[in-house]
């Protein structure tokens, strides 16, 4: 595997990780409604910024999972948030490799509410988490049908954007995730450390 894939990976994970541990915390601290969506909308940007530069199957869902490790280390532990995470990465690639929906904003409606819809059916029925069984299906059903939808309708608009933006950076700057010795400021392989020295550092000390 390339240096510059296993670096690529780090940083938009670490990226996605330390927005659902800082952004996230805050949102859910101060009861934003729908702060999913908002933590959504980021997390499908950072994905289709990542796909831009390594299309590979399966790196959205790597991502996500080391992102899902980012805010496990960095924040409370809520198995339903990480499961979330998970789950946004997995459906990202099944929309991208595997139903293989080119048209940007109908992908990212598709990851969005079969991530949304797996995850209220697994955290109600199987993982049987009480906030979301007490709620029962109506609570399964708002979740899919409002904050689903909100968060479709905000990718829907923001991941062809960013697919956009990203493939002119792309032109500007083909591969900026090429491994140096030489820690440079200024440098991604100087901001992927910097990320996740930062959130072992949060998680040791913490």
């Amino acid at each position: 595997m390339k240096k510059e894939y296993i670096l690529g990976i780090l940083f938009f994970s670490g990226l996605w990780g330390i927005s659902e541990a800082a952004l996230g915390g805050v949102l859910y601290k101060a009861e934003i409604a729908h702060a999913s969506a908002i933590l959504t909308v980021i997390g499908l940007v950072i994905l289709t910024f990542a796909n831009v530069y390594f299309p590979q199957k399966g790196t959205a869902t790597a991502i996500a999972g080391l992102a899902m490790l980012y805010k496990f280390l960095n924040a409370p532990f809520f198995a339903c948030h990480l499961l979330g995470i998970l789950l946004i990465g997995f459906c990202y690639d099944l929309a991208l490799n595997i139903l293989k929906i080119r048209n940007r904003s109908v992908s990212a409606a598709v990851t969005v509410y079969a991530s949304y819809g797996l995850f209220a059916l697994m955290i109600t029925y199987l993982a049987r988490y009480e906030h979301w069984v007490q709620g029962g299906f109506g609570k399964v059903m708002n979740h899919i049908g409002v904050g689903g939808t909100i968060a479709a309708l905000l990718c829907a608009i923001m991941v062809p954007l960013s697919y956009r933006f990203a493939k002119r950076l792309k032109v500007s700057i083909p591969m900026p995730f090429v491994y140096r010795r030489q820690l440079l400021p200024g440098s991604v392989f100087f901001a992927t450390a910097v990320l996740w020295v930062f959130g072992l550092a949060v998680s040791l000390f913490s």
